[in-house]
């Protein structure tokens, strides 16, 4: 490679990871989303959208976590974020910040729940009765299907700590955790739970995905259905991906953002199915609020 065209790259990939300076003339938004050429892949149906709507070069700036968006924000580096729930939770001082529009999942919700399952056949009838036993998490560090997971369990009488300890090595095991990840029913979470890897006496689901097993004639081949489990628990919700504005941003851009979240998107299905999300809504900032709770306490 010449040494001009290692600098092309190099400035290229400063402008989608967000190293170098801001394009006075573009709008900038921020996620923790990366990619090496063009938007991440999750905006890259709505980034040409956004630039027709605004008129301007769209630049799509990745950052390490949410306090570091909720920073670029304040300093009028970029004008929009979109943030996960914890990644939101992690801004230290979010009071500067405006709430355009929260996400509407494919349950057709602005949050979400899961479910702590064992199977229909188990002696376990309550939370308490886990205790001593094996307990398959979903992501290490995920809002639901960890913390408020272990949040749940502690209110139905059951410190997460009188869980039997693993001793897997990551990434399946962490802190005596066992973690399924997102794929939880057909990695881990139900093929544990049918007895068919090593027993596991319950486990944790995303409510979402659960409900998108059959809901009978679950076996071997086809895979397991809902009747094969017993739902012990459900989690507290946590809210959806939200859309936050920066308070140096044009006016005229965020309402321009807000209508077309609010009232166009959802008619855009390619949008819709690369962000992972039917359309957005009004954002509730005391599900904000309680989700920072349960981020604090972990």
């Amino acid at each position: 490679m010449t040494r001009t065209s290692m600098a092309l790259t190099l400035a290229m990939l400063g402008c989608v990871v967000g190293c170098g300076g801001k394009a006075t003339d573009a709008v900038h938004i921020g996620s923790t989303r990366a990619a090496f050429l063009g938007p991440p892949s999750e905006f890259r149906a709505l980034a040409p959208k956004l630039e027709t709507m605004f008129g301007r070069p769209v630049v799509f700036r990745a950052q390490p976590d949410g306090e570091a968006l909720g920073q670029q924000l304040a300093l009028g580096e970029i004008e929009f974020a979109f943030l996960s729930a914890k990644e939101f939770c992690e801004i230290d001082n979010a009071s500067q910040l405006e709430l355009l529009a929260t996400a509407v999942n494919p349950g057709g919700r602005s949050s979400r729940r899961a479910f702590i399952i064992t199977r229909k056949d188990s002696s376990i009838a309550r939370i308490p009765d886990l205790a001593g036993k094996r307990f398959a998490y979903g992501y290490r560090g995920d809002l639901l299907t960890d913390y408020a997971t272990r949040a749940t369990l502690k209110n139905e009488g059951l410190d997460a700590s009188k869980l039997a300890t693993e001793i897997l090595p990551p990434p399946l095991a962490y802190d005596g955790r066992l973690y399924a990840g997102k794929d939880a029913a057909a990695k881990v979470a139900i093929p544990v739970l049918r007895g068919d890897v090593f027993p596991i006496s319950a486990g944790v689901m995303d409510e979402i995905e659960f409900l998108k097993l059959p809901a009978t004639g679950g076996n071997f081949i086809t895979g397991p259905a809902q009747d094969d489990f017993r739902i012990l628990a459900k989690t507290m919700i946590v809210p959806e991906m939200v859309v936050a504005v920066g308070p140096q941003t044009n006016r005229t851009l965020a309402v321009k953002m807000a209508d077309f979240l609010l009232n166009q998107v959802e008619k855009e299905p390619v949008i819709c199915e690369q962000m992972g999300v039917s359309g957005f809504t009004t954002a509730d900032e005391e599900q904000y609020s309680l989700a920072r709770l349960l981020l604090n306490q972990n």
